[in-house]
């Protein structure tokens, strides 16, 4: 299963890799891609939106509806 998120906050690609490097921190065999155009996260081999949510607001991002 995946899961996209908008996150408007990330804006380069810093912000991609400790949005990136929170996620794995949890998950390790899931594939993070971004679309910083669209502010868009889509994780790989999560199921859980609110958990996945809140590792990213953690890392200290806004996620917002998509």
């Amino acid at each position: 299963m995946s899961i996209q998120l908008k996150v408007p906050t990330m804006v380069c690609g810093a912000c991609v890799k400790t949005i990136t490097a929170a996620i794995t921190a949890h998950l390790p065999n899931a594939t993070v891609s971004a679309d910083l155009d669209q502010q868009l996260v889509t994780v790989t081999e999560a199921s859980d939106l609110q958990q996945v949510q809140g590792w990213i607001e953690a890392a200290g991002h806004e996620v917002t509806a998509h």
